[in-house]
């Protein structure tokens, strides 16, 4: 009986086993993300080893987030600067919108929510895909459309973990500490899977 309990194909043991990878994962994508410059090459990393996961080509968690953060390390924390920048202007720009047309709030956060689809798409693209920044960006915002019911759902998801997180904070601290990053990426990550073997069906099939 204690052979089946402690079994690692028995799936009990393998869902604690993916809690337990989730929770490394977060660690170390906060952990690297600290400086905040690194903060892309960070959230590259995190997507990297998600999308070997979900695929079954798991091949460990720390050493393999380490190496692709930083292979990832200039191309990625450019990437995080300019998503960094997009946030900070929308933040400017509802704070005056509060304060002079609170209407306009509104169109902000669309904005805000449609770059931060831009940015998950984006990040997951850099992890799977050896291309340049500019075309990783224009990449992500086509994904980001034509896949549009997986990114609402996504977006949605995401936005729903942190708002609940924030209002609770106190409570909720704990979570977010071990599963804020890593959950959200993980989700996005099985949502993409599919996407991303079309592209590389293509991809080979062109070469061909």
């Amino acid at each position: 009986m204690w052979n089946r309990i402690f079994d690692m194909e028995n799936p009990v043991m393998r869902a604690l086993g993916a809690i337990c990878d989730l929770l490394v994962l977060n660690l170390l994508t906060i952990l690297c993300a600290l400086p905040v410059v690194t903060a892309g090459a960070a959230l590259t990393a995190l997507f990297d080893v998600l999308l070997r996961i979900v695929r079954g080509e798991d091949a460990g968690i720390v050493r393999p987030y380490l190496r692709a953060f930083r292979v990832n390390l200039k191309t990625g924390a450019a990437m995080g600067l300019i998503f960094l920048l997009a946030m900070t202007v929308f933040y400017v720009d509802y704070t005056i919108a509060e304060a002079v047309m609170p209407v306009l709030r509104v169109g902000v956060v669309a904005a805000a929510m449609v770059v931060g689809a831009m940015a998950l798409y984006a990040f997951a693209l850099l992890a799977r895909f050896d291309n340049t920044l500019t075309q990783t960006l224009k990449n992500a915002a086509t994904l980001s459309v034509a896949y549009f019911p997986r990114t609402l759902g996504l977006l949605v998801f995401t936005v729903a973990l942190w708002l609940l997180c924030l209002q609770f904070f106190q409570i909720a601290l704990p979570v977010l500490l071990m599963f804020g990053l890593s959950l959200p990426a993980y989700i996005a990550a099985l949502l993409f899977d599919g996407i991303f073997q079309s592209l590389e069906n293509e991809d080979k099939e062109e070469t061909q």
